[in-house]
């Protein structure tokens, strides 16, 4: 049999840079997002000068190709920095984080010149850049369900099947004001895509679409397990430390078990999703469809694990004078992002028989 452990080892470990990286930006989210959470709900957005920071990071271009001004670092970088501050606080950053989940399309754009210039938009932050997953079966017209609102979107990238289509927003807007539902400090517009404002139509290549939504449900998963990690461990502190029948509540059999069936769904979660972040770098053509899968199952572990906080907390893990709720609030509407779940396992589906098989492959050495 053929001794894998070396390219086991080498696709979950960070680079140096990567690494720099992330401490860099644990530290600055433990001293400017931290703390901040509430303030930043209320006043519906991060500040100006955490978001000079976060440009500082070249947080939206990160991942991007050289011919989209992008930093070129790759998507194991960039999930690695939204996951280290999503941990921080999530709110925020779908404004922030632009082109976001619409990266996967910018690259995939066959018109070069116009993707340049969405990307130039998105990097100096005058203007933002969505994507929405149509359902063909609920409708033919195409609409944006949400959206950060600052600033408002300009373009709209709509993903099915192997079919991109751009739409210029900017002459009608999207005034129809969501309430921002989980993500409070990225407000929040929705809104029906008129087709006059379509830009273009592309036919791109057998499997490419499926790499967009991919990409897409890649940073969803980022955030996911972000946001899951630091609920993990508030409630394993809280749990520990408040003592019920005369010991403390984690080590009560049932919520023991419970604890501990989370965190291992939460580190499954984690490397399935940099496994996917990897596969992209490498230019696997299946990465969309495990990252699909990194998105499976770094959802539910999140909701799992955020609900687990409430429940542990009791009455108080519904008020707003803990976090809990906010993180539960961001965990499921992970979930109703990029197609929502119906759809992503319509086009994991809808290959998974084509997929090479994990196991045979890394029996062969070539995982």
């Amino acid at each position: 049999m053929t001794d894998t452990s070396e390219s086991t080892e080498s696709h979950f470990a960070l680079s140096a840079d990567v690494q720099e990286l992330q401490q860099a930006a644990e530290r600055f989210a433990s001293r400017e997002l931290v703390g901040s959470e509430r303030a930043s709900e209320a006043d519906g957005r991060w500040s100006t000068a955490v978001q000079d920071v976060l440009r500082g990071f070249s947080l939206g271009s990160l991942d991007l190709p050289d011919r989209l001004r992008g930093e070129g670092m790759g998507a194991l970088a960039k999930v690695v920095l939204v996951e280290t501050l999503a941990a921080a606080d999530a709110g925020g950053l779908p404004a922030a984080d632009q082109p976001g989940m619409a990266a996967g399309a910018l690259i995939a754009c066959p018109d070069h010149s116009l993707a340049a210039e969405i990307s130039d938009a998105c990097a100096d932050g005058s203007a933002q850049c969505a994507l929405v997953v149509p359902d063909a079966e609920l409708s033919a017209a195409h609409r944006l369900e949400w959206a950060p609102s600052w600033p408002p979107p300009r373009w709209v990238f709509a993903s099915e099947g192997d079919t991109l289509s751009l739409y210029d927003v900017a002459p009608q807007g999207l005034s129809e004001d969501t309430g921002a539902l989980a993500f409070q400090a990225s407000g929040g517009t929705s809104g029906p895509l008129d087709p006059a404002g379509l830009a273009g139509t592309w036919r791109l290549e057998e499997g490419e679409g499926f790499a967009v939504r991919g990409r897409a449900r890649l940073w969803l998963a980022a955030v996911a397990v972000g946001v899951a990690q630091t609920a993990f461990e508030e409630t394993v502190a809280y749990t520990t430390e408040r003592i019920v029948f005369g010991k403390p509540v984690a080590h009560h059999q049932g919520n023991a078990f419970e604890l501990a069936g989370a965190a291992c769904n939460l580190h499954a979660a984690r490397l399935a999703v940099r496994d996917a972040a990897v596969r992209f770098d490498r230019g696997d053509p299946h990465a969309g469809f495990w990252a699909t899968q990194a998105w499976l199952e770094a959802v539910p572990a999140a909701v799992v694990v955020t609900d687990l906080g409430i429940q542990l907390l009791g009455g108080h893990g519904f008020l707003v004078d803990h976090l809990a709720e906010k993180r539960f609030r961001e965990a499921r509407m992970l979930g109703l992002l990029a197609g929502g779940h119906d759809l992503a396992e319509d086009d994991v589906a809808a290959q998974v028989l084509d997929v090479p098989d994990r196991m045979d492959l890394a029996l062969a050495g070539l995982a």
